[in-house]
């Protein structure tokens, strides 16, 4: 047994190996193993990741089977009490595991721990900024309106994780909300205030380069929240119930509409108004979302104007994001 194991998976980022693998290595901890997993890449990632293997340092390999599969798998081969989870290509700063492994060797109670982070957006005019806020406590009710955590940042209880079930395979995106909205039953969460981890947001082939798979994120994401809201009403979670046909269920979400337009919003600020307008029609659809009808023609009808407006947009986007955030304290 060792006390944390750290949990990294990678898929074609064969660049971006090296930096971050190092600052794993560079931890203040002294009692933990690394566990990097290649996902059957298609580059020389594979290779990059066998470079650092060590006495603390092991590489799963394997065929792509996708982030959950790959979780699931290295997570049951962890020795380690606690798990903290490392996106791939992203930085840990040397605190990090240390003060998270802290918590939970002090706080029975406590079951999560994330923290700060600083995020680069690359692929964006936007500059890095810190994102989250501390919080410590019973998070049923609040993972509602707020997700507390990044994936990339957190550690956990290897019995909680185990209790619950592991990551559920339905969730190709938005498997971290899913697993926090279960866990949540079961343990407290705490997000120090440190800032211990960076975070590179728009990665070629990530989910939050791609508006496909960041749409599809989003659902799945409401879905999760919605068999969440179910088991706290005290009925059957319908995923559990019905199987994938549970997301049938699924009611019009005017939640899911406002993350449509914030999106939709970041994307005309960058000036992909093509995928801008693909956003406000889902919002729209949604459940008849006026501000997206308003979105979707500001985009659709002066687009040679609002290209390239990102000071516009940002503008745009700010007065959505407050709205949002004003509506979800109410």
């Amino acid at each position: 047994m060792v006390r944390v194991s750290v949990v990294s998976v990678f898929y074609n980022r064969a660049g971006m190996v090296d930096e971050s693998v190092a600052s794993l290595k560079q931890q203040s901890l002294d009692d933990y193993e690394i566990l990097l997993v290649d996902d059957g890449s298609t580059d020389n990632t594979l290779e990059r990741l066998r470079a650092h293997e060590d006495a603390a340092t092991r590489v799963i390999a394997g065929p792509n089977r996708g982030l959950v599969g790959a979780l699931n798998k290295a997570i049951a081969e962890a020795r380690g009490a606690y798990i903290a989870i490392h996106g791939s290509g992203d930085l840990s700063l040397p605190q990090r595991l240390a003060r998270q492994a802290e918590i939970l060797d002090q706080r029975p109670e406590v079951g999560v721990v994330g923290c700060r982070s600083e995020v680069v957006t690359l692929q964006s005019t936007r500059p890095p900024h810190l994102v989250k806020q501390a919080f410590d406590g019973d998070a049923r009710e609040t993972i509602i309106d707020w997700n507390p955590f990044h994936h990339g940042e957190v550690m956990f209880r290897k019995t909680v994780f185990d209790q619950v079930g592991g990551y559920r395979p339905f969730f190709v995106c938005a498997q971290d909300r899913d697993l926090w909205c279960r866990m949540s039953h079961h343990c407290h969460f705490l997000v120090l205030e440190d800032v211990l981890y960076r975070k590179f947001a728009k990665v070629p082939g990530s989910v939050a380069a791609d508006p496909g798979r960041l749409m599809l994120q989003r659902h799945l994401s409401d879905f999760a929240l919605y068999c969440h809201r179910e088991r706290l009403a005290g009925r059957p979670d319908p995923l559990e119930q019905f199987g994938e046909q549970g997301a049938l269920f699924r009611p019009p979400s005017r939640d899911l509409a406002k993350d449509m337009c914030v999106i939709g919003s970041r994307y005309a600020a960058d000036g992909n108004l093509e995928a801008a307008r693909t956003c406000f029609r889902r919002a729209r659809d949604e459940n008849g979302y006026l501000p997206a009808r308003l979105l979707l023609a500001a985009a659709t009808l002066t687009p040679g104007i609002l290209l390239g407006a990102g000071d516009l947009w940002r503008k745009l986007l700010r007065l959505v994001q407050k709205a949002r955030w004003s509506e979800a304290r109410r």
